[in-house]
C-alpha cells in the first residue's frame, strides 16, 4: 500500500486486499473536526503504519443532532468516498465528552448496533480515543471493542500493526490485552448495585487496571496540521502543538494532571516540518495557530514568534498565562495582527484562586488588564469559572469588584491611547472532572449556578464597553453526567437514540442526579480508576484536601519534584 497527501487535501491510496482499512470518525461536523489538531495527528499517523490505510469522516457541515438519518452520499468517507461498513474498523476520535451523544448518533447513521453483544465479526471494529476516553473510559464501554487510554504516538503503531497481522479477531483480542493503553471491556465484569457501578473485576488475562500510554521521549513529539484550507472553523490556519501537558496544576483542569509530565516539543522541528508538508501541498497557511495548555511557558516560543512575524504571517495562542506574558510577547502577538487577548482569572476571588491552586492577586490581574491595554490590546476577555468548592456570594461579591477595577483601569489606559474596544466577562460553571483533585467533588446545582450568573448580569449590565457570556449550567450539568458516568450510561444512549435524540429528556429517564451532585469520599469506588495514570496513591486525594484548605501545590518541575509519583 502507498498513501500520500495530495494537493486537494484528499488521501492519494493505492489499497491492496491485504491492506486493513481504518474509517478515522470525528464526532461532529467537517469543520470543527478539520480544527482538532488531535484528529489529524491521529490520521497522519496511522497513514505511516505499513499495511494500514485510513479514511476520515464527519457530520457535514450544518449537521444537526435533530437529524433522524443521513443519506448515502453525505455517509461517504470523505477521501476515499467508502461506505463505514466498508472499512475493517472505525475508530472514534473524542475530545469532548458531550460528542458521546454524537458518537452514538453515527454509530445509529452507519447501520452499526449500539451495543457490543449484537455485534458480529462482520461489522468492524469499532474503537474510540482521546482526551475524554482516557479521562473516564466507561460510558462507552459496553459500546467499544477497544478503548485507547492515553496518547496516540506509539500505542497506535502497536495496536494497527498487531491487527493487521491478525486475522481472527478473538485471537487479537488475546494477545492486545496485555498491550499498554489498550483497554478491552469485554474483559472486565462490571458490579452493579442499584443502578450504580460499585466495581469492576478483570477476567482471566486483563490487568486490573489500565496503564495509560505517554510518549516519554519528548524529542519525537512532532503534532501539526497535515491538511489545511478545508472546511474549518479556524480559516487560514495551519495548527502545531507547542506545549503538551501543564506545569501549574491548576485543580480543576485535566490537562495539567492526565498529560503528565508535561513536555517540550522541538518547536523549530514541528514548525518547518508544518510548513514543508503544506507548502509542498501548495497550501502553506498566513495563520499559524499555536496550540497547549499553556504555551507561554515554553523557553522557545519567542524565537518561534519572531520567525513566524518575519515571514509576514499571523499568530494565533489557544491560551496564554497571565504570569508568562511579557512585553516582547505581546509585542509580537500586536505585530502578527492579533486584537483580542483572554485573561483566565479562572476563580471569582483570591480565595479561590488558592482553592484551585492559582497565584494571582486582584492587584496582580487589575495591573495585567492595564499592561495589555497601555500595549495596544483594545479587545479583553475576562475568563472564570463559578461553582467552585467553598464558594460563597462574597467571593461572587469579590468578583463584581475585580470586574469594576478591571474596567476603570481599562477605561483610563484606553482614555490615554484616544481609542476604546471593549471587556468581555465569561464565566462557565466547573464542571468536576475525573482525574483531577475535584473529581471527588459535587457540581454545584443548576438552580444555585443560574442565579449566581442572573446576579452578575444584574450588577454589571449596565457597565459601559462591558459585554458578558454565560456558560449553561443545564450543559456543564449533562457534561458532568458523561464525564463522571459508568456503564450504564449505556442505557441514557438508548434512550437518546429512541426518542428523537432529545438529551434533555432522556436525563430525566434515569438518575443522573446521583452522578452529577454525589459528594465521593475517599475510598468510595471511582469508575474511572479502571485508568492507571502512574501517580502514587492517594495524591488527587491529598491534594483536593489542600485545595479544601486553600493551601497550595508547587508548579510541576519534572527536574526536582516527586511530589505525583510520576518522576
Amino acid at each position: 500500500m502507498q498513501v500520500s497527501y495530495s494537493a486537494e487535501s484528499v488521501l492519494d491510496s493505492t489499497i491492496s486486499r491485504n491492506d486493513l482499512r481504518v474509517l478515522l470518525v470525528y464526532p461532529n461536523t467537517r469543520d470543527v473536526a478539520m480544527a482538532n489538531l488531535g484528529f489529524q495527528q491521529v490520521y497522519s499517523l496511522l497513514n505511516k503504519i505499513e499495511g494500514v490505510v485510513c479514511d476520515r469522516f464527519a457530520m457535514p457541515v450544518g449537521w444537526k443532532p435533530e437529524t433522524q438519518s443521513l443519506n448515502r452520499e453525505e455517509l461517504r468517507s470523505m477521501d476515499m468516498q467508502m461506505h463505514p461498513l466498508d472499512f475493517d474498523v472505525i475508530a472514534f476520535s473524542i475530545s469532548f465528552e458531550p460528542d458521546y451523544l454524537n458518537t452514538v448518533l453515527a454509530l445509529k447513521y452507519f447501520g452499526i448496533p449500539l451495543d457490543r453483544e449484537e455485534r458480529d465479526a462482520s461489522f468492524p471494529m469499532i474503537t474510540a480515543g482521546g482526551s475524554a476516553i482516557f479521562i473516564n473510559p466507561e460510558p462507552l464501554a459496553e459500546c467499544m471493542d477497544v478503548l485507547f487510554i492515553g496518547e496516540g504516538e506509539g500505542m497506535a503503531e502497536g495496536f494497527f500493526g498487531l491487527l493487521h497481522e491478525n486475522v481472527d479477531r478473538d485471537e487479537f483480542f488475546e494477545r492486545a490485552v496485555s498491550i499498554p493503553g489498550i483497554y478491552l471491556p469485554q474483559h472486565y465484569r462490571p458490579r452493579m448495585e442499584q443502578d450504580l457501578q460499585v466495581g469492576i473485576s478483570p477476567l482471566e488475562g486483563a490487568p486490573a487496571r489500565v496503564v495509560r500510554h505517554w510518549v516519554t521521549q519528548e524529542e519525537t513529539l512532532c503534532t501539526h496540521s497535515v491538511l489545511h484550507d478545508e472546511d474549518s472553523t479556524f480559516k487560514d490556519m495551519a495548527l502545531m502543538e507547542v506545549t503538551r501537558g501543564c506545569i501549574w496544576a491548576c485543580r480543576f483542569c485535566t490537562a495539567g494532571f492526565i498529560y503528565r509530565p508535561p513536555r517540550l516539543p522541538d518547536l523549530n522541528k514541528t514548525y518547518d516540518s508544518m510548513d514543508t508538508l503544506l507548502t509542498g501541498l501548495g497550501k502553506s497557511a498566513q495563520t499559524i495557530g499555536l496550540v497547549g495548555p499553556s504555551v507561554t511557558d515554553h523557553p522557545d516560543l519567542p524565537a518561534l514568534a519572531r520567525k513566524i512575524t518575519k515571514q509576514g504571517k499571523k499568530l494565533s495562542f489557544s491560551s496564554l498565562r497571565m504570569e508568562t506574558l511579557t512585553d516582547e510577547l505581546v509585542d509580537l502577538i500586536l505585530q502578527s495582527g492579533q486584537k483580542t487577548l483572554t485573561v483566565a482569572v479562572d476563580a471569582p476571588s483570591e480565595r479561590m484562586r488558592d482553592v484551585i491552586n492559582k497565584a494571582a492577586t486582584d492587584d496582580f490581574i487589575v495591573e495585567k488588564c492595564r499592561f495589555l491595554t497601555r500595549k495596544g490590546i483594545l479587545h479583553l476577555k475576562i475568563y472564570s469559572i463559578i461553582g467552585l468548592p467553598l464558594e460563597t456570594e462574597d467571593d461572587i461579591d469579590q468578583f463584581l469588584r475585580l470586574v469594576e477595577r478591571v474596567q476603570e483601569g481599562y477605561v483610563d489606559e484606553c482614555r490615554k491611547l484616544g481609542r476604546i474596544g471593549q471587556i468581555t466577562i465569561g464565566l462557565s460553571p466547573l464542571v468536576p472532572k475525573p482525574g483531577t483533585p475535584f473529581q471527588w467533588h459535587p457540581m454545584e446545582s443548576v438552580k444555585s449556578l443560574k442565579k449566581k450568573f442572573a446576579r452578575v448580569r444584574k450588577a454589571l449590565g449596565k457597565i459601559p464597553h462591558l459585554k458578558m457570556s454565560f456558560g449553561s449550567p443545564n450543559e456543564a450539568y449533562l457534561q458532568t453526567y458523561l464525564s463522571r458516568g459508568d456503564r450504564n450510561t449505556q442505557a441514557f444512549f438508548k434512550t437518546y437514540l429512541n426518542n428523537g435524540h432529545d438529551a434533555k429528556s432522556a436525563l430525566k429517564e434515569h438518575p443522573v442526579d446521583e452522578y452529577v451532585y454525589r459528594q465521593y469520599e475517599k475510598n468510595d469506588y471511582l469508575p474511572w480508576d479502571i485508568v492507571d495514570h502512574g501517580y502514587r496513591e492517594n495524591f488527587l486525594w491529598e491534594d483536593y484536601q489542600r485545595g479544601l484548605k486553600a493551601a497550595h501545590t508547587p508548579v510541576c518541575d519534572t527536574a526536582i519534584c516527586h511530589i505525583c509519583g510520576l518522576c
